[in-house]
């Protein structure tokens, strides 16, 4: 029939395609790298860096370093400025799995950005205490489906030890004495916010309009079946991603609502949240997200939340030791093996 005639030639030209592709990915590797020079990048930035005062109180785990560098240590394959977690992320990968020179350039004395963790000891005992600077809210990462950070930590085989916990509590309108003010604790999992503080605290209808908004933003996470190792920039970056052919097409039918904030389902056209709890819980949850109210958070970003806090067997999960633990494992996936490669202060310490 015609429709069949048509169905085989559109493999077909799919087929062709696969193989144009593979041949590009070919050719692509076998190209130059091109070097980058780095003492003026380490200049400049020594320049427009103030001179800090480290605190007696550093944390003592993972501290970044100015080494002696020779002509040769002063070309790399990558620079990447900014020892944030995304910085170090993609410095462990580009390295191990890729072979390449990198080249990490950090202005403060610790690596992870806002991320990093700090020691303070007790006037008291002098007791060590350590202290997040930055997320204290993981998910993903002890069990499936995994985070892209956890894909990261797994693809430069540095393990990290997860403590799992069902929720956090939360205080509105504090305040001694305060009439207003309200106790009660988020508890992940199927249908449990729903028939705690959902039902205690929202209006009559807050359970529709819950479900109707989660139902609606369903799509928008379509993409979390696609593993985040398989998305790499470059000519043969369609390469991985065409065994999750079916997903990319859904993808790309989401268009600029899949990269936009969520205001259309906050206050339309797609939804309007009307009941205020409701809309007063979706913002403190996108502030623990992006410090943001809901309506400018990224869309995708608020549905993943949504539907993942509220499945089955759904949980948090922290970092044994605290966020810095993640860093230093970070900072050894991308120094493993390869000498040459530094994360490293760019000012004196």
């Amino acid at each position: 029939t015609n429709f069949q005639q048509q169905t085989n030639k559109i493999l077909t030209m799919m087929h062709q395609l696969w193989q144009l592709l593979l041949l590009v990915a070919l050719v692509d590797s076998f190209l130059p790298t091109q070097r980058i020079e780095r003492k003026q990048y380490i200049e400049s930035i020594q320049e427009n860096v103030a001179t800090r005062t480290a605190d007696k109180t550093r944390r003592s785990s993972t501290h970044l370093k100015q080494q002696s560098r020779s002509e040769e240590d002063d070309s790399v394959d990558i620079a990447i400025v900014g020892a944030g977690i995304g910085g170090l992320c993609a410095g462990a990968i580009i390295n191990t799995l890729y072979g390449k020179k990198v080249g990490v350039y950090e202005s403060h004395y610790l690596p992870g950005g806002c991320a990093h963790a700090f020691d303070r000891k007790a006037a008291s005992n002098d007791e060590t205490f350590t202290f997040d600077s930055g997320p204290t809210i993981l998910l993903g990462c002890s069990q499936q489906p995994f985070s892209a950070l956890r894909q990261v930590l797994d693809a430069v085989n540095q393990p990290v030890d997860w403590i799992r916990y069902d929720g956090w509590g939360m205080i509105e309108n504090p305040g001694k004495g305060n009439e207003d003010e309200k106790r009660w604790k988020c508890v992940l999992g199927e249908d449990i916010f729903q028939k705690g503080p959902l039902k205690e605290f929202g209006g009559p209808n807050v359970l529709e309009e819950f479900e109707e908004l989660r139902k609606l933003t369903k799509d928008l996470i379509i993409g979390q079946s696609i593993p985040t190792m398989a998305m790499r920039p470059g000519s043969s970056a369609l390469v991985p991603l065409l065994r999750y052919f079916p997903t990319l097409v859904k993808l790309i039918q989401q268009g600029p609502e899949l990269t936009g904030t969520f205001e259309p389902y906050m206050d339309g056209p797609k939804f309007v949240v009307k009941d205020q709890w409701l809309r007063d819980w979706l913002d403190a949850l996108a502030f623990s997200l992006s410090g943001l109210p809901a309506s400018r958070t990224a869309a995708a970003a608020m549905a993943f939340v949504l539907d993942d806090m509220h499945r089955e067997g759904a949980a948090l999960d922290y970092p044994r030791g605290g966020l810095g633990t993640v860093i230093d494992a970070l900072v050894r996936g991308l120094e493993q093996g390869k000498k040459w490669v530094q994360v490293e202060s760019a000012q004196p310490c």
